[in-house]
């Protein structure tokens, strides 16, 4: 792996340390720290945007729990999910313990990105499709690797660890909605620490080739794929496709639908009162994540293009307090009716789209029969229509402006110690 690499791990991290801050003073985590405080005591290590410092197992669940909290942590395509938000706060834990250089750090980040992705890749779309929540049943094990690797374990404490992160992987969309989805990260980055401690204490042992149970139990295949473990060719996952990077804290699912009305809206002069229905188009399970038609709060929302819809119709824009456990406002549930959705599996996706074999399509259709039509393969974010450095840092500016100060410290670093407490810190 090489500078362009390390250059795409530096903006996860960018990006994780905004999604952070923006939780920042939340009650509801200010409770949950407060809980493991009277449970388990306190520690020395960070959670990231708050003061408290927590034992190290509660410390990892609270920070995988804070950065998925609000649903705008980034996204892997081939994860189908948030590894990210998995991975960092168990390399945060290890690195809290062992210090190492940052370089090392990055290369365990893009390693912990690259399993996860593999494993992706190959389990088949039903994984998820039956109900699995991706991001913590992949997500595990991509922390387990990523942790393995920054402390060195040999390569029987690693199988060894791999393995008991696999017997630990569990998390169901049925939660999506709740609070519970985030707690899945927490839960994932906690188990996959622990499976990296009991592995490198060597005080539990377990069968060291788990990969076929892991397919033969999750996937549709019943035999661990050549893809798995063969060796790069190509460009790292967290270059190629890339990590998807969030404007607005709800499921990536809605934002091709969300740039088709930024895109309408912008084209034309889109009267609320005038619409008579809105078709949204997707490929068949293109809107599986997508659960709620009928949203009964903006948490909910969060799964659910006729709530984005209606409300970026409202409100011309969308906003952190609109995805919150929020009454929905009578005139966007109104909206809301208007909008159906429809599957269309002979329109050919673009070669560029993303996550691939997807698009999304918006009729706006008036009263008066006029038909407002946009389609979006690749949506502003996603790896093949990124966000820049400079607007990573805007985003991380809106929640911390003392660390979008010192972003130049990011890149300097030498050592975990140092990445910490900028982290921590600012700076």
């Amino acid at each position: 792996m090489g500078e362009t690499e390390r250059y795409a791990a530096q903006k996860g991290l960018i990006d994780c340390i905004a999604t952070a801050y923006a939780t920042k003073d939340n009650e509801a985590i200010i409770q949950l720290i407060q809980m493991l405080k009277v449970e388990h005591g306190g520690g020395q290590y960070p959670v990231i945007g708050y003061e408290q410092r927590l034992k190290a197992r509660e410390a990892t669940l609270v920070n995988g729990y804070i950065l998925h909290y609000l649903d705008y942590d980034d996204v892997h395509s081939d994860v189908r999910g948030h590894a990210t938000s998995v991975i960092i706060p168990t390399l945060l834990a290890v690195s809290n313990q062992t210090k190492r250089s940052y370089d090392r750090f990055l290369e365990s980040y893009i390693i912990g990105i690259e399993v996860a992705a593999r494993i992706g890749r190959t389990i088949g779309s039903k994984h998820y499709e039956k109900g699995w929540h991706t991001s913590a049943t992949i997500g595990i094990v991509g922390a387990t690797v990523a942790s393995a690797y920054y402390l060195e374990l040999d390569i029987e404490s690693i199988a060894n660890a791999i393995g008991i992160a696999i017997t630990e992987m569990s998390g169901l969309r049925a939660q999506f909605g709740t609070d519970v989805k985030p707690l899945h990260i927490g839960l994932a980055a906690q188990k996959a620490y622990m499976a990296v401690r009991y592995s490198q204490s060597k005080v539990i042992n377990g069968h060291k080739d788990m990969l076929p149970a892991l397919f033969d139990t999750y996937s549709e295949l019943c035999y661990t794929p050549e893809s798995l473990i063969k060796g790069i060719k190509e460009s790292w996952a967290i270059v190629n496709p890339g990590l998807w990077f969030k404007l607005y804290p709800c499921c990536s699912a809605n934002y091709h639908a969300i740039d088709a009305v930024l895109m309408l809206q912008n084209k034309h002069s889109i009267i609320v009162q005038d619409i008579e229905l809105i078709n949204v188009i997707f490929p068949t399970h293109g809107d599986a994540a997508l659960k709620f038609k009928k949203p009964v709060n903006g948490l909910e929302g969060r799964f659910s293009v006729e709530y984005v819809i209606a409300t970026l119709l409202y409100n011309d824009q969308l906003t952190l307090e609109d995805f919150c456990e929020n009454t929905i406002n009578t005139q966007i549930q109104r909206i809301m009716t208007k909008v159906q959705r429809i599957y269309n599996d002979e329109i050919v996706p673009e070669a560029n789209a993303l996550p691939k074999g997807r698009y999304t399509i918006v009729e706006i259709v008036t009263k008066e029969g006029d038909i407002f039509r946009e389609r979006v393969d690749a949506p502003k974010g996603s790896p093949n229509n990124p966000l820049t450095i400079e607007e990573l840092v805007e985003k991380l500016s809106i929640y911390s402006t003392k660390h979008a100060r010192n972003i130049q410290h990011l890149f300097n670093l030498t050592n975990t110690d140092e990445l910490i407490t900028y982290i921590v810190t600012g700076g």
